[in-house]
């Protein structure tokens, strides 16, 4: 079996209406340093919660998170792609979420956003944060991952390697969830397609349900993505 029927991006946009509006969402972890970024039609903040060992991720309007390639090289064709995607974002007023380390694609996007930018990191790596921006810090590797794989209503992941792995997976199982949970607000999930051998080998092995992989868009280049991103409000 392969995945090439869910290759062309010929699935619908989530609802405009529904994908922009605010977002609450409560994860398992402690906040060590809150962050706020605003743009004048979006907002996105990561604040400590009323109650103990709860952190709290709240947004508005275009709020996208991009995850990977953190060891790619500035020429990489996927790192052009991330920062023409947060150059696009940025210049829709929409604000661009990720994982905060001053490298490979997070280093490019928070370059290409500027202020426009809030990383994500836990506490062992917050030496590394890029400049750009405001920085959420963590207390672990899972809240920082819920952050970037669960919480904004559009998420990009690149290629990558077992962290990115990481945040795929939980991505995919999320926005599954919401099969179960219709309350849940919708997303866009965009996949690079350097992921599709890996997840087609896992389908064949009945390790990931074929169904699951229906939630997903793949892109190669950027119009798979902004064509698919409905107009901020």
């Amino acid at each position: 079996m392969s995945l090439m029927p869910y290759t062309t991006n010929s699935m619908p946009t989530a609802s405009s209406a529904l994908i922009w509006k605010q977002k609450k969402r409560r994860i398992f972890g402690e906040l060590i340093t809150e962050a706020t970024v605003r743009s004048k039609a979006s907002w996105v903040a990561v604040h400590r919660s009323s109650k103990e060992l709860l952190l709290t991720y709240e947004s508005r309007g275009l709020v996208v998170s991009l995850y990977g390639g953190g060891e790619l090289p500035a020429d990489h064709p996927e790192i052009k792609t991330a920062v023409a995607l947060a150059t696009w974002v940025a210049g829709h007023d929409g604000i661009v979420m990720h994982g905060g380390r001053g490298s490979g694609i997070m280093e490019a996007v928070s370059v290409a956003a500027g202020k426009l930018c809030l990383g994500v990191l836990f506490s062992e790596i917050r030496g590394e944060a890029v400049k750009q921006g405001d920085n959420a810090v963590v207390n672990a590797p899972t809240p920082r991952i819920e952050l970037l794989g669960t919480c904004a209503p559009v998420i990009v992941i690149f290629r990558g390697g077992l962290g990115s792995f990481q945040v795929l997976m939980r991505a995919i199982v999320h926005v599954r969830n919401r099969k179960y949970h219709p309350e849940q607000p919708p997303q866009l999930i965009f996949v690079s397609d350097y992921w599709i051998g890996l997840l087609t080998t896992m389908m064949n092995l009945s390790v990931l349900p074929r169904e699951f992989l229906t939630e997903l868009h793949f892109f190669h280049v950027l119009d798979d993505i902004t064509k698919l991103i409905p107009s901020n409000p």
